[in-house]
């Protein structure tokens, strides 16, 4: 499904503009997980810009909900639920991921790695065999669409498919990070590790 684009915070898919239009929010799906970090968040939503991380998960959710409704209870609740469970599955297998961080002397800590987490699109459509579908809540696992109800976070733990959210990336990356502008001649400035990107 590489190539698809998939729309999200949407109720419905729009009848008066193309679904190519810049103006939807969407995103392209590519071979990689669509996680928390891939895209860095936008700086308009950074709230007060405090690095500790409760503010800066309440950041992050304030972002997430904005997708799902004014009106949508059960689904901004589901993606409470979602973040919530992350934070508790981490925790869980907090010493396993403290060993692994240890030769990194404090620069990263466990609960770094909950920005790897896949993000969840509230409200999405995605084209599949000429038709539309839809779901509450839709991830990229990098293959496949994972397409989830608001009830099936309602137990607070993290379902299979979502877990062990670490593997795959070499070291926690933050979403909360400045995107690196592209030189003159078209050269990216980014850096060419995420080990060289600030976690926190």
């Amino acid at each position: 499904m590489t190539g698809t684009r998939l729309l999200f915070g949407l109720d419905r898919v729009p009848s008066t503009l193309s679904t190519d239009d810049t103006r939807l929010p969407a995103v392209d799906l590519v071979a990689a997980p669509l996680r928390l970090n891939s895209v860095a968040l936008p700086a308009e939503a950074w709230g007060s810009g405090d690095p500790d991380r409760a503010p800066r998960i309440q950041a992050m959710r304030t972002w997430l909900l904005a997708s799902c409704g004014d009106y949508n209870v059960a689904l901004q609740r589901a993606v409470t639920r979602y973040l919530e469970a992350i934070t508790t599955h981490a925790a869980d297998n907090s010493d396993a991921l403290a060993t692994g961080l240890a030769p990194f002397l404090g620069l990263y800590r466990v609960e770094d790695w909950c920005w790897s987490a896949l993000r969840p699109l509230p409200r999405a459509w995605w084209r599949q065999d000429g038709a539309w579908l839809h779901a509450d809540l839709a991830f990229w696992d990098g293959s496949a669409v994972i397409a989830m109800t608001s009830r099936d976070f309602a137990t607070g733990e993290l379902p299979r498919p979502f877990q062990n959210f670490w593997k795959g990336q070499t070291l926690p990356v933050s979403p909360f990070r400045r995107e690196f502008p592209t030189s003159p001649d078209g050269v990216s400035l980014r850096p060419s590790s995420p080990g060289h990107t600030a976690p926190r």
